[in-house]
């Protein structure tokens, strides 16, 4: 299993790079938005999905973590496989992806070859409320409310993971308390700081 490859570009195509890493040369999946902005010859880091079946073992690369994120969201949803998941990114950024989920717009998304009203209206629905994670690794600056619904929302599933039920996380903070954190791990810590406090 692969994290991420640091290497060589030695070949590029539209559907896969060649990266060369300590002399050896791994054949990695890329969506056309990544086929642009990469050149043959340079040094580039690639976070790796790993697509592993009986009879097949591919990678799949990004050049943001957001990206492989937002991929796995993708295929896990039902009748989107790995080169519909492509397609649709190849032919959409992120952010246009996040703006299609909030105003439910299906024409638009279905522009994307095999992928049917159905299809668009499904990947719609569940991504309705995954879609909020991509803000809290966004390069761009989100606003302060979508920031602190998906802090809010990250960090119930933190604490949950945790044992936390849905009434402690509530006693422990609000949601103007919330609002002083700008990232996951900052409410994190300013929680279980609270937790330690209480011992």
């Amino acid at each position: 299993m692969f994290e991420y490859l640091n290497g060589v570009i030695k070949i590029k195509k539209a559907e896969y790079l060649a990266v060369d890493v300590n002399g050896i040369g791994y054949r990695v999946y890329i969506t056309l938005k990544t086929y642009d902005k990469v050149k043959i010859g340079e040094k580039k880091e690639l976070y790796i999905y790993n697509v592993i079946k009986e009879d097949t073992f591919k990678l799949v690369g990004f050049l943001e973590e957001r990206e492989r994120m937002l991929f796995e969201m993708l295929i896990g949803i039902s009748g989107i496989g790995l080169s519909l998941a492509l397609s649709i990114m190849s032919t959409f950024t992120i952010e246009n992806i996040r703006e299609i989920v909030l105003n439910e717009d299906f024409k638009t998304l279905k522009r994307v070859p095999k992928l049917g009203e159905k299809k668009s209206k499904q990947i719609i629905i569940d991504l309705n409320n995954k879609i909020k994670t991509l803000n809290l690794m966004s390069t761009e600056e989100p606003s302060g409310e979508i920031l602190n619904n998906a802090i809010e929302e990250e960090l119930y599933m933190a604490l949950e993971s945790l044992g936390y039920s849905k009434k402690e996380i509530d006693s422990l903070i609000s949601k103007e308390e919330l609002k002083d954190y700008t990232t996951l791990e900052s409410a994190i810590k300013g929680v279980l700081k609270k937790i330690q406090l209480r011992r």
